[in-house]
């Protein structure tokens, strides 16, 4: 357990910009209450369906209020996910293929790693907010192996800081 700080008290949990994390930077309430909530929009999907909207309208309103949900900072979020958890988000995506709620099957790994290069090639133009995180550009090498990036790659001692979303880039996104 961590030490305790005067005037600010330990919990289990938090909800920081929507995301719920746990003490140990579990997402697992955090995949529990988005899957619920897609549940919950996917019985609305029925409904429309059942009253006769298009299945091209449904596939938009299931992108809108389904796919943007769970991509809602999945950057941070998506590479903590147990294979548990995965399997758990897919099987969602499935059940709505199957219900004809969208035209494709969605792949949560491929949700988070197109999100993820989204991002990061974001991120490493000059007047983006997130580009002060990065750490400074080195001059040009010859390498072998072309990178995306000049930035030096972190040295990574922890699993937790491998993930963390800025490391994981700098390493999957050359």
């Amino acid at each position: 357990m961590f030490p305790s700080v005067d005037g600010i008290e330990l919990v289990d949990n938090a909800k920081l910009l929507r995301v719920l994390l746990k003490n140990n930077f579990s997402v697992e309430m955090h995949v529990t209450y988005i899957l619920s909530i897609c549940s919950q929009r996917i019985f609305l999907l029925k409904r429309l369906r059942d009253q006769g909207l298009p299945v091209h309208y449904i596939d938009l309103v299931f992108h809108a209020i389904v796919v943007s949900r769970i991509l809602y900072a999945l950057p941070v979020w998506g590479s903590c996910l147990s294979s548990e958890q995965i399997n758990r988000s897919n099987t969602l995506f499935k059940r709505s293929y199957r219900c004809g709620f969208t035209k494709q099957i969605n792949d949560i790994v491929t949700l988070v790693d197109n999100a993820s290069k989204d991002l990061f090639g974001k991120t490493i133009a000059p007047h983006h907010c997130l580009h002060s995180i990065l750490p400074p550009q080195t001059e040009k090498r010859h390498d072998l192996r072309n990178r995306g990036h000049n930035n030096p790659l972190p040295q990574c001692k922890y699993i937790l800081y491998r993930n963390s979303f800025s490391v994981r880039s700098f390493f999957e996104y050359v």
